[in-house]
């Protein structure tokens, strides 16, 4: 059991909500959205990649149909409970739950940058298993993005575990993320402060670096550009997306940079 979020027409409604959320993401504010899961994203329909890390999908897969259809009402309880989803039928403490579920702006927003995404930017530490940085355009392919939405790794909130007690189990399957709405020049600086950091290789002296690919979602991964970043903390070496490109910035050329490839994947768009 997986939710359909585009079920019920009155999400449609919400639409005002969600520009004014976009308008202060444009106005230089960085929006908190949602903290959600794995197992939620699960749920809410997105358990393939590039929407999830493979760990997470295998982890899904590997449940059966009866715990997944347990788990999905449980989850939607907590999702509920949380005020990220809205019950669209009526309901008294004598009914049951209506079934027809529409998420508010905020996760709305998660959803719809998630699923339909103008660009997909990912930042991923080079040679090793780590969880990396996720952006997804908001807007449809003719326009300009209306934002972008990142994708963070977290942890579980100390303050807020009651909010995932589904998630019983250590594993791929309890990851949290939390999604954050940016402008695309703060999406820039998000990305280039990630990627500008060393990032340490265990047995080896040399940090190690980071792939930044930027394009339109294609299969498993994104198609259209990709470069090699690695970082000292105050520079950074970028390699690509030519096979001869190599340039040294700092922290502000590398903002620009950053800047200049979701551009260049817009257009391409």
């Amino acid at each position: 059991m997986t939710l359909d979020m585009g079920i019920c027409p009155a999400a449609a409604q919400r639409t005002e909500a969600a520009r004014q959320l976009i308008a202060r993401a444009r106005d230089g504010e960085l929006v908190d959205l949602a903290v959600l899961s794995a197992m939620d994203l699960c749920v809410l329909g997105g358990a393939g990649p590039p929407l999830l890390d493979e760990a997470v999908a295998r982890a899904w897969n590997r449940l059966g149909g009866c715990l997944r259809d347990t788990t999905a009402e449980a989850v939607t309880e907590t999702l509920l409970d949380r005020g990220l989803l809205t019950d669209e039928g009526l309901r008294t403490s004598a009914r049951p739950r209506s079934g027809c579920y529409a998420p508010g702006p905020e996760l709305g927003l998660v959803l719809a940058a998630r699923r339909h995404p103008r660009f997909v930017v990912r930042a991923e530490a080079e040679g090793q298993d780590l969880r990396g940085l996720r952006l997804f355009a908001l807007g449809d392919q003719a326009g300009p993005a209306d934002g972008l939405v990142a994708e963070v790794p977290a942890g579980l909130p100390p303050d807020r575990a009651g909010d995932f007690r589904v998630v019983r189990k250590p594993g791929p399957l309890g990851w949290v993320y939390r999604y954050v709405l940016l402008s695309p020049e703060q999406a820039a600086e998000v990305l280039a402060r990630w990627t500008i950091s060393p990032l340490a290789r265990p047995g080896r002296r040399r940090a190690g670096g980071y792939l930044v690919s930027v394009g339109l979602p294609g299969g498993e991964e994104p198609v259209g550009i990709r470069v090699r970043v690695r970082g000292d903390g105050a520079r950074a070496q970028v390699n690509g997306p030519g096979p001869h490109d190599e340039a040294d910035h700092d922290l502000a050329g590398l903002r620009a940079f950053m800047l200049g490839l979701m551009i260049s994947a817009r257009t391409r768009g």
